[in-house]
């Protein structure tokens, strides 16, 4: 892989005041991590760890989003489909044999590129609208122990 490998690490920089939202990013964090780590013997094992994290994760948001009426949900399905399409063909394939660990770890790498954008802006959105619905106002977050970089999250600071 190259230089520009990038990696995704849990922090309270990445909280978006909803519980359960959340509570599955971090496990997205670790299930990306793992397949960033898998060799030729673990990577069919860590697709399918990651596609199952991502129906659930997934199922997770769409039922807050039609349970409280989210305004952006097919904006934010359509990415989510996406994801799960390129993730469930990735698998696919690594199953036949006919995708490289090279390739696999490509598919890892994009999602930790594409992961912060959709969380600060999609999911923050959802959080903050959950949030509105069941409370009647924004999420509270409490975020511990941050650089001076990290304490810069725009995610939560407009609304």
């Amino acid at each position: 892989m190259s230089n520009d490998t990038k990696t995704l690490q849990w922090s309270d920089a990445m909280l978006l005041g909803h519980g359960p939202i959340d509570a599955t990013h971090k496990e997205f964090v670790i299930v990306v991590t793992e397949l960033q780590q898998c060799t030729d013997a673990t990577a069919v094992a860590c697709l399918a760890a990651l596609e199952q994290h991502l129906d659930s994760h997934f199922s997770m948001e769409l039922e807050l989003m039609d349970s409280t009426a989210f305004p952006n949900r097919n904006c934010h399905m359509d990415e989510h489909q996406k994801v799960s399409d390129a993730v469930h063909q990735v698998h696919e394939l690594a199953i036949v044999g006919e995708v490289s660990l090279e390739e696999i770890k490509s598919l890892a790498q994009a999602l930790v590129d594409w992961f912060p954008g959709h969380a600060e802006y999609m999911d923050s959105a959802l959080s903050a609208w959950v949030s509105k619905q069941m409370y009647g106002g924004k999420p509270v977050v409490l975020r511990r122990n941050l650089t001076p970089d990290e304490s810069r999250v725009p995610n939560q600071q407009a609304a």
